[in-house]
């Protein structure tokens, strides 16, 4: 090696010497006892700094007082009764860098005990534990050797629990014991156990058993489990709310599970032994859950019933309330209800929902109610729906809790000494609650009430001829009422008010309502009125009251604790003489002038006129217009017959007479017409008739002009039109003609249709 190449090297050196001189720690802390001590013990911690400088001490991080030692360069803390985990540590105040110690307190090992040995099957390995009885805070190292194996022992590190194990195989086929010894230790000591002798026969446990599926009836379950042959096998199950119950059977045979539940869900669990005497139980398996199947229900249901009000209905009205079957009685899921109803030799079924009451409307018959699941229904058991007598002042209570009421009766005459009671209640105005109970004593006890609210209770006796009851209002304890009742007049008077209230909530009345106050105060004289109304009525007639005056008024309600606050005001003025006349007038004129508007409405329709015009012609004088009587037949008639004789010279001789007979043309009125019944003659004569009613078929026209077949002046028109108006006619702006001639007026379109008259009405 050259200089050259030496010289470096010893240059690097130097460096490297230079630089550890410096970064190296100043300090070095020790514990008298070490790091790890007995718990509660008192021991010296020792800092040790290598230069000189400012020392400084902490505990925990937090800066403690030391003392010097002899040596300069050490410094001392004694530390008392450490129970916990603690760090010292040192440092020098012009070097951040610290040095220092963990001190953990500890125990040392009791002795091992509760030693367990496992063999899994008969060729498995075998896995021990065992405990040293408290939890060492500190490392502990546990050994367990086995006599006649070569290997010089198996450790394990005890767990926080003071749990030691280890497991190890086990081949030897000729011997048939385990011997085995225990050994624990730690930095404060150590202890042994052993040795243990244990059977190889006697510590075989099975594997962990499955149960695959289960097939169920309604009374039993079977289960099936894998292969494993064992001599024995232990069941537990249980149902939702039941506790485990379990049974032991030859592993050889079927399990079976009997004197199940219907319709119940269970959970199974098994485990298996070698034989009754030998090996070890297996671990429970995995929980197998399967329900059993359903049965018809075999319990009568519990029904009771309640008479029902229903002014429309002829047959009395009832409800039926009955009580949900529990889950074992009930067997299986309730899909409806049939409510039965005989009467005499007949029998309805009515189908109800799944809900417990349904009201029914029958006379003289009797009810059945009947739980349906999917394998049947419920026994019948027939109650004959009857009005009972009811009967006061019987039915007494005593509060025995703020939850509990006592009853009580007397026994009725009629009664015999095993008569039954029925007891129900429920909270005012909530007859969906209702309860029930069947007693054949005087007494009962109702629980689960409420405190301050009200119930309606009733006793009803089942006596042969009939049932009794006795009804009570019920609360545990009262209170005044939490509000008052708010009032609204309903009709007010001269001297008189109709008003009423409304009802105070159930939660705000503190228990049994008894009566309520309405308070009238006069205005103007400050005096206060008050009249007493009895609970349930909220209306109330105030009379006496004089007319044009003021008044206040407001209504409270009682409990048998006291009377509640008022509620709100109802101020009010009764009218006087002169407004009630006024009020009047304005009423009738308004109703006159509505009528009016109303009949000038409906006259807009064509088909509302027609109608009022043909009910108004049916009233005129039915008669039939004789040309001969008119102005102007009398005036020409002499000009008339001239002119007739200078046609015909037969219009000289008399004619002959003209029959009239009346013919009824309905049934209800008896209308005539004119009707020719000509005679005989020869057919000269008829043609002379035929002529002369041409010539007189045609002397008026529409307008009443007379017409001989040709056309005639204006002047002569409107001299017609004023001679020849003799038919009475309806005018008005917005009627149309009620006939149209077509330009001729006949006796035939004069005649009178008396079906007219008929539509009038």
């Amino acid at each position: 090696m050259s200089s050259k190449c030496t010289w470096s090297i010893l240059v690097v050196l130097a460096f490297i010497l230079a630089t550890g001189a410096h970064g190296g720690t100043v300090c070095t802390v020790r514990s008298s006892t070490g790091k790890e001590v007995l718990f509660g013990s008192n021991f010296t911690v020792s800092c040790i700094f290598n230069k000189p400088c400012t020392k400084q001490f902490f505990r925990n991080n937090e800066p403690i007082k030391y003392e010097h030692s002899p040596r300069l360069s050490e410094v001392l803390v004694y530390i008392k009764n450490l129970t916990m985990l603690s760090i010292f540590t040192c440092k020098c105040n012009d070097n951040p860098e610290p040095c220092g110690i963990d001190i953990t307190p500890g125990y040392p090992p009791n002795v091992p005990q509760n030693l367990t040995c496992v063999r899994k099957t008969t060729f498995g390995n075998v896995s021990c534990t065992w405990t040293t009885g408290r939890d060492t805070k500190i490392v502990t190292t546990c050994q367990l050797r086995v006599q006649g194996d070569p290997h010089h022992g198996y450790e394990s590190v005890m767990n926080s629990s003071g749990f030691c194990w280890a497991t190890f195989p086990f081949k030897s086929l000729i011997m048939s014991q385990l011997i085995v010894s225990l050994n624990v230790s730690n930095s404060l000591g150590s202890n042994t156990s052993g040795p243990h002798t244990f059977m190889l026969s006697s510590i075989v446990q099975p594997s962990l058993p499955k149960i695959k599926h289960v097939d169920c009836s309604s009374r039993w379950c079977h289960l099936h489990t894998d292969n494993h042959s064992m001599n024995l096998v232990e069941v537990q199950y249980k149902s939702p709310k039941g506790i485990w119950k379990n049974i032991k059977i030859n592993g050889k045979k079927s399990l079976n599970i009997s004197l199940l539940e219907p319709h119940t869900t269970y959970t199974f669990q098994i485990r298996r032994k070698i034989n009754q005497t030998m090996g070890l139980w297996s671990y429970w398996s995995q929980a197998k859950e399967a329900e059993t199947k359903e049965e018809a229900p075999d319990k009568v249901l519990d029904f009771w019933y309640l008479r029902e009000l229903k002014p429309s209905q002829s047959e009395k009205c009832f409800r039926i309330f009955w009580k949900e079957l529990s889950v074992s009685d009930a067997k299986g899921k309730i899909q409806q209800y049939n409510i039965t109803v005989k009467k005499g030799n007949s029998k309805e079924i009515i189908v109800v929902p799944r809900r417990i009451n349904e009201s029914i409307c029958c006379s003289d018959c009797s009810v059945s109610v009947s739980a349906v699941n999917s394998m049947g229904q419920s026994p019948e058991n027939f109650i004959k729906l009857q009005t009972p007598h009811l009967v006061s002042g019987l039915l007494s209570h005593k509060s025995l809790s703020n939850h509990s009421i006592a009853l009580s009766w007397p026994r009725l005459a009629i009664a015999g000494n095993r008569t039954e009671y029925v007891v129900h209640w429920y909270p005012v105005g909530d007859i969906e609650e209702i309860q029930w109970i069947r007693v054949v004593d005087t007494t009962a006890n109702i629980t689960g009430l409420r405190p301050q609210e009200c119930f309606q209770g009733a006793v009803m006796a089942l006596t042969s001829n009939g049932p009794v009851v006795s009804n009570k209002d019920l609360s545990t304890w009262q209170s005044a009422p939490e509000q008052g009742p708010v009032p609204q007049q309903v009709k007010k008077k001269t001297e008189s008010l109709i008003v009423k209230w409304s009802k105070i909530p159930q939660e705000k009345r503190g228990g049994c309502l008894k009566k309520y106050t309405v308070y009238l105060m006069d205005k103007s004289k400050g005096e206060i009125h008050h009249y007493s109304v009895e609970y349930p009525l909220t209306e109330y007639i105030i009379s006496g009251l004089s007319p044009g005056q003021c008044y206040n008024l407001w209504v409270t309600a009682w409990t048998d604790a006291g009377e509640g606050p008022r509620g709100s005001d109802l101020p009010f003025c009764t009218p006087t003489d002169t407004e009630k006349l006024l009020s009047l007038v304005i009423l009738a004129g308004g109703a006159v002038l509505f009528f009016c508007l109303f009949l000038l409405c409906i006259c807009q329709f064509s088909s509302v006129q027609r109608r009022f015009l043909s009910c108004f012609q049916c009233l005129l004088p039915r008669v039939i217009p004789d040309p001969a009587n008119s102005k102007c037949a009398k005036t020409y008639d002499k000009e008339i017959l001239f002119y007739l004789q200078q046609c015909d010279s037969s219009m000289s001789e008399e004619p002959e007479n003209v029959e009239v007979e009346e013919v009824p043309y309905h049934p209800s009125f008896t209308c005539t017409y004119i009707k020719s019944i000509s005679q005989e003659s020869d057919s000269s004569d008829a043609t002379q008739i035929t002529r002369n009613t041409d010539i007189s078929g045609d002397y008026i026209s529409t307008h009443g002009a007379i017409s001989g077949g040709e056309e005639e002046d204006d002047e002569e028109e409107e001299m017609g039109l004023d001679e020849f108006e003799f038919l009475p006619s309806i005018r008005s702006s917005f009627l149309e003609p009620l006939v149209s001639t077509g330009g001729k007026l006949t006796l035939d379109v004069v005649k009178i249709d008396c079906s007219e008259f008929l539509d009038c009405t």
